[in-house]
């Protein structure tokens, strides 16, 4: 179930097992049943717009609107996912570089020294490049998740095959 103001998935029986929506409590606190036939509305956690199974065609409109929106932030997260990436494999080369200037020769062996100043700079950049290379990816993989979802999403909009 998607919500049709904003485009957030909604889980209904993520929503149900918190709390059913067919058996709820009245201010005295007891149990009111409602009857399976009835129809639900569910409140987005995003927006705070109710969200129900029979859409019409505004609905229907509004939520292709938020699926372009939703599909844009997808979008927008790969790229940034594949900029942090590309810094991180930038940074992890030169950090591989810095630790070959920290070797140093001294009786015809090349040892590593810590105590000088491009270990420290291969030390910082490594972990800058790491970090970078695991925000990287996660927000390739969350941007491509997104774009997939939304795109399946539009696909049955348009072909008038969307069942809420």
């Amino acid at each position: 179930m998607y919500c049709y103001h904003c485009g957030k998935r909604l889980d209904r029986a993520k929503i149900e097992n918190k709390q059913s929506s067919y058996a709820l409590k009245d201010a005295n606190g007891e149990l009111i049943e409602i009857d399976s036939e009835a129809k639900l509305s569910y409140v987005c956690p995003r927006c705070g717009y109710l969200t129900h199974e029979d859409a019409s065609s505004e609905d229907l409109k509004h939520l292709s609107m938020a699926a372009h929106s939703q599909l844009q932030r997808g979008a927008n997260s790969f790229a940034m996912g594949m900029g942090f990436t590309l810094l991180g494999v930038i940074f992890g080369v030169l950090a591989i570089l810095f630790l070959l200037l920290s070797y140093k020769t001294s009786g015809g062996v090349k040892t590593l020294s810590t105590t000088v100043s491009t270990f420290y700079v291969f030390i910082g950049m490594a972990i800058i490049g790491s970090a970078l290379l695991v925000a990287g990816i996660i927000n390739v993989v969350l941007g491509l998740k997104t774009k997939i979802t939304y795109t399946k999403l539009l696909k049955d909009l348009n072909n008038k095959t969307f069942i809420q």
